[in-house]
Order: C-alpha cells, then sequence, then structure tokens
C-alpha cells in the first residue's frame, strides 16, 4: 500500500526566545512544511505569541485531520476554509487592512499508487529523490523576490554597521511590506495559504510517476538557505547529507554561516537568521 514514512523533522527558531512561526507535519498519505508569514501589525489580531505561528499551526492541525487525499487543490482550498472559520471565531479584534491578515507558505506531498502528488504556496521547497538517482526541484525558483532583495539591500544600507534588531526593520522597510502585504491573495499579488478557500486554485500543484521508492526532503525557505542563498549544496548534496548526517548537523552549519555574518554583509537579508524547518520523509509508492 502506498504510504508516507517520516525520516527526521527538525524546525529551529530564527532566535533564542523568539516564538517559532514554522510548523511541520505528516500522516500515512501526506508530508508538509509551514512558514508562516511574519505579521506586520503593531497590535496582535490572533491569540498566542505570534499571529504567523497562528496561521502555521492552524494550517497544520487541520492538514492533518486529512488522510488519502489526493486532489491538493481542495485539500488546499478546505484548509483555507478551516483557517477562515477559526480566524472569525478566534480572532481578538477586526482588521483595519489586508496586511494585518495571518498567511502561511506551505509545500505539501501526498502519495498514491504509483505517483506523488506536489503542491505548493509561497516559497518553501520539496526536493525528491526517485529511483532512478534522479533530483527533483518543486517550489517558487528563486524563492527570494527582486521585492526581497531589494529590501534587503536597503536595511543593509540604512544599519550602517548597526546589529540586525526590530526597529531597524520597522524604520526602513515596514511601509513596503505593508504595501505589498495588501496584495496577498487578490490578482495584483501572490498567493498563501491562510483564512482564504480560494487559494486552492491557485496554488502550483504538480506530480511525478514513481516506479520505486522516493526520498523527499521539504524545507522552507530558511532551511533552504544553505542552497540558495549561502550556496554551500546543490539539491543532490543538500538531500544527500539530510540522509547521511542527519537535519540537525545541517541546522547547525546554517546557524554557523550566519553567525559568521551578523549584520548581512556578505549575505544581504531581512533578519540574522530565520526560522528554519525541514521535513524528510520515505516514500513508498
Amino acid at each position: 500500500m502506498a504510504h508516507i514514512q517520516v525520516i527526521e523533522g527538525l524546525s529551529i527558531p530564527g532566535s533564542v526566545g523568539r516564538e517559532n512561526d514554522d510548523a511541520l507535519g505528516a500522516n500515512g498519505s501526506i508530508a508538509f512544511v509551514l512558514d508562516g508569514v511574519t505579521a506586520l501589525v503593531d497590535t496582535p489580531v490572533m491569540p498566542g505569541k505570534s499571529d504567523a505561528a497562528w496561521a502555521a499551526h492552524a494550517a497544520r492541525d487541520l492538514l492533518l485531520q486529512h488522510e488519502n487525499e489526493r486532489d491538493l487543490r481542495k485539500l488546499i482550498g478546505d484548509v483555507g476554509q478551516g483557517i477562515a472559520a477559526r480566524f472569525e471565531a478566534e480572532r481578538l479584534r477586526p482588521t483595519q487592512a489586508r496586511w494585518e491578515l495571518p498567511w502561511t507558505t506551505l509545500s505539501i506531498v501526498s502519495v498514491e499508487p504509483g505517483r506523488l502528488n506536489i503542491a505548493y504556496v509561497g516559497d518553501s521547497r520539496v526536493l525528491i529523490e526517485t529511483a532512478d538517482d534522479e533530483i527533483h526541484n518543486f517550489g517558487t525558483n528563486p524563492s527570494r523576490s527582486a521585492f526581497e532583495a531589494k529590501l534587503a539591500t536597503k536595511m543593509l544600507s540604512a544599519r550602517k554597521g548597526q546589529a540586525f534588531s526590530a526597529e531597524t526593520v520597522r524604520a526602513t522597510v515596514m511601509p513596503d511590506l505593508r504595501r505589498a502585504r495588501d496584495t496577498v491573495n487578490t490578482p495584483d499579488g501572490f498567493w498563501l495559504l491562510g483564512p482564504d478557500a480560494a487559494v486552492g486554485a491557485h496554488a502550483s500543484v504538480t506530480s511525478i510517476a514513481l516506479d520505486g521508492p522516493a526520498t523527499v526532503l521539504l524545507a522552507t525557505d530558511g532551511f533552504y538557505a544553505l542552497v540558495e542563498d549561502y550556496q554551500r549544496y546543490g539539491d543532490r548534496e543538500l538531500i544527500a547529507t539530510a540522509q547521511t548526517l542527519g537535519l540537525a548537523i545541517l541546522a547547525r552549519e546554517l546557524r554557523h554561516i550566519e553567525d559568521e555574518d551578523p549584520e548581512g554583509e556578505r549575505y544581504p537579508r531581512m533578519k540574522k537568521s530565520d526560522d528554519a524547518t525541514a521535513l524528510l520523509v520515505r516514500v513508498e509508492p
């Protein structure tokens, strides 16, 4: 019977004492990672320490209620509808603008006999090593948009040697971020998972045939930075190292790179370290 088996999962916050806005999960037929999108509000909309974590955790809980769902568009739409219901029931106050809504990225795989289905919204990544030794990469490429790169450079210029801080972000790029966030799940913007059932129709969905077992590494952009931002690995090397040395070793290397560049001078970025999540699974078709 086609099924998914977890090999290892890891999720670490961007800094000690900070809420981890990522989440991951799996059951016998699906596996996924979620990256809650950093909230831009001054006053929280949702209960808990982080609106972004609320979105990721709500999505995780709703996804795990589903098993043997082959239609990932329907699944994502159903979860968006469920998040919308929870949002209305749990929110602490009305929202004043679209940029206040809670969102999360999602990358997910599901298995059925002879086939692996893949879907994503946002910038998390899926790497698949198939039985013929091919490596397949699914996700927004590149993860970092030109807009994000521009803002990171703007922050670097504004800091002038000062350390990363929430105040730096707020003073230099918050208006830009709020304008961009106002376009989420609109014709002028990009799509994320949140309190919106329409997201299912706009998810990127594909599938590949499997004639044998496959290994899948799902990773948020904070973890995939080892490849895309810091260029320490290629896709093949990353999934191989995950299998041989483990995710914790990779996470330590990730933080070491960032600790050596604390102000983002070598690798311009929005913050010193992002939440980082990875899930390594074996797929039996």
